[in-house]
């Protein structure tokens, strides 16, 4: 594994920098206010200030990074040289999404560039690196887990020139933005086939008859939170289907490994923030000697800098795997670096709340922002039993 980045990329990642400094962070605290009240506002606010962002981004050549090997993306990156990238824009909640950089998103439109047909990608994919549209995707299911395919009931059965979509969702990210335009739903389409063949993945628009928006999860703090979805006799075009049918558990693991490896880089980027903000807050003079010399804090200190650079190497080492194994990835690796990174990145920005009090909650800093979201991204992580497992599996198989 080369750690040495290319000329091109190092010379990206000072351009990033650079961005952060002189455009996102000096706008951090009007856009942290606007994406709190997002979701009660229609984000109008939140879109005006990060349209010229986003602009600039473009025009810097920061922009769709992630797609590697894309004639749609030229300036895509492969997973080992994109690590870094997506890490530096962890250091704002939103961030990611002033480069079209933000997941979901960013592995849905790797899906549809890896397995959708040319049409697809003419009148859904290019709206998608354009930021101008989004496509949500649609596989949880209430009271049945993603990890046990055989629970989840969400069915398509073929009728005529079309697939009749019956069933529902949770966790749907993206419903309520007016840009989301369709829908990926894992549906099953065979039940005689093998349990691994049962099911494909369509997508479904967002204006078609049938899709019914439910209850909207206003607990978590999002621009356009996650919902409930059901699909009652929706009417979806045979070509809708994403690569063949049968092969929408192979597109569920490919975007768990792009999902998973992206949101442990970003959640390294944001606790590398949150440490250097907790160390400056501690070095502020209080009472006999500032807070930093007190062994409590110098152990957590010590704890999150350990774990914040042992996670980073592993983080890296799965990115080059996925480079050189085209895509995929052993489920170990990533499994380890789940069950490490999340948890970690939460507990270091808990404590950096912890030592800023009330003012951790002022839209002036990232903190609020960055804890709503790792705390979701915790909640849709895999249970830590499922990685363990997995983990446990690698070493049998040894």
């Amino acid at each position: 594994m080369d750690a040495a980045p290319s000329p091109r990329v190092s010379t990206l990642h000072t351009r990033l920098h650079r961005f952060l400094q002189t455009v996102l962070l000096p706008q951090e605290a009007a856009v942290n206010a606007a994406w709190r009240l997002a979701a009660t506002d229609g984000g109008a606010a939140l879109s005006a200030l990060l349209a010229p962002m986003q602009q600039k981004a473009q025009l810097a050549g920061l922009w769709n990074l992630f797609l590697p090997a894309s004639t749609r993306a030229p300036q895509g990156l492969s997973h080992w040289e994109y690590a870094p990238m997506i890490e530096a824009m962890g250091q704002a909640a939103w961030a990611a999404g002033v480069f079209n950089c933000a997941q979901p998103d960013a592995a849905t439109m790797q899906l549809l560039d890896s397995y959708a047909s040319e049409a697809i990608k003419d009148d859904w994919l290019d709206p998608m690196l354009r930021a101008q549209s989004r496509c949500a995707w649609a596989a949880a299911e209430p009271d049945a887990s993603l990890y046990r395919p055989d629970s989840l009931r969400t069915e398509a059965r073929r009728d005529g020139d079309a697939w009749v979509v019956h069933g529902s969702k949770t966790w749907v990210h993206g419903l309520s933005d007016a840009r989301t335009s369709g829908l990926l739903v894992l549906c099953r389409t065979d039940a005689d086939a093998a349990l691994h063949h049962q099911f494909s993945l369509l997508l479904v628009p967002r204006s078609a008859s049938g899709v019914l928006a439910g209850r909207q999860l206003h607990g978590w703090a999002a621009p356009s939170p996650p919902a409930d979805v059901r699909f009652d006799g929706v009417r979806v075009p045979l070509h809708h289907v994403i690569g063949e049918p049968g092969q929408g558990l192979d597109m569920l693991q490919m975007q768990q490994r792009l999902t998973g490896l992206h949101d442990a880089l970003w959640a390294l980027g944001a606790a590398e923030r949150a440490l250097r903000l907790l160390i400056g807050r501690l070095q502020q003079p209080a009472g006999e000697s500032p807070a930093v010399h007190h062994p409590l804090w110098q152990q957590r200190i010590a704890q999150a800098r350990i774990g914040l650079d042992t996670t980073r190497m592993l983080a890296r080492r799965c990115a080059w795997q996925l480079d050189q194994n085209d895509g995929d990835l052993p489920q170990q690796e990533l499994a380890m670096l789940q069950a490490q990174a999340l948890p970690l990145a939460l507990q270091t920005v808990q404590w950096s709340v912890l030592a800023h009090d009330a003012q951790a909650f002022d839209d002036t800093l990232p903190l609020a922002g960055w804890l709503a979201r790792l705390q979701l991204l915790q909640q849709l992580a895999p249970p830590a039993q499922v990685l363990q497992a997995h983990i446990a599996q690698g070493e049998l198989l040894r």
